[in-house]
């Protein structure tokens, strides 16, 4: 029976105006999402042009919890099954006003989950943008994009775990895992084909690698 993955995510953002401004009071909103991903994991081979993704799904509906504060976007991510040691779950997103895109700083998220990687820490990249139409509210949001890079944090003579881990010389980690996830505001049929000419979760500055 294929493994599933980790990196379910579901998401408490707290957001703030697309222009920018410093708000006063918090305030707080729930915005329903139709969530898809495409999803590869290490225990399928890594996908060519064409190939089948490890797991796939559209139009999972979920929310996102809002909190708009400051001129930030505070974001945290949660996981299922549950991690333990679960460090930097916490990121924010800042406003680009020339996109109007509220795009996510770079980040790293932190855990260990023996059953599936044995006692090595695995350590997430993420990155992307959340879109509102106007003043951002539980009724405008438009679109959000999140990448999300799997990585086991040992040595290349250490090994991958997983049968197909790739050893990524520019991380110096071996790669378990890549998912794209989308969030629309409606029913949406997603695609994406991966290329796999393999985007690195570095230089930090391209939040959109995959312009989705």
């Amino acid at each position: 029976m294929k493994k599933k993955a980790l990196g379910f995510i579901v998401l408490a953002f707290f957001v703030v105006l697309m222009i920018c401004p410093v708000m006063g009071k918090p305030q707080t909103f729930i915005v329903p999402i139709k969530q898809a991903q495409f999803q590869w994991r290490a225990w399928d081979p890594m996908p060519t042009e064409g190939s089948a993704w490890s797991e796939l799904y559209q139009n999972y509906l979920t929310e996102i919890d809002c909190k708009l504060s400051g001129n930030v976007i505070h974001t945290y991510y949660s996981y299922s099954p549950v991690v333990s040691d679960l460090e930097g779950e916490q990121t924010i997103y800042v406003c680009d006003k020339k996109s109007g895109f509220w795009i996510e700083r770079e980040g790293t998220v932190s855990y260990r989950y023996p059953p599936y990687y044995g006692d090595h820490a695995i350590v997430n990249y993420w990155r992307g943008y959340l879109n509102f139409s106007g003043t951002p509210s539980a009724t405008n949001f438009v679109h959000g994009v999140a990448y999300q890079w799997v990585y086991l944090d040992a040595s290349e003579e250490d090994g991958g775990v997983l049968p197909y881990a790739q050893w990524d010389p520019v991380m110096e980690m071996w790669l378990l895992g890549y998912s794209i996830y989308l969030w629309d505001a409606d029913t949406a049929t997603q695609s994406y084909t991966m290329n796999f000419d393999f985007v690195e979760p570095v230089p930090a500055s391209n939040y959109n690698p995959l312009s989705l």
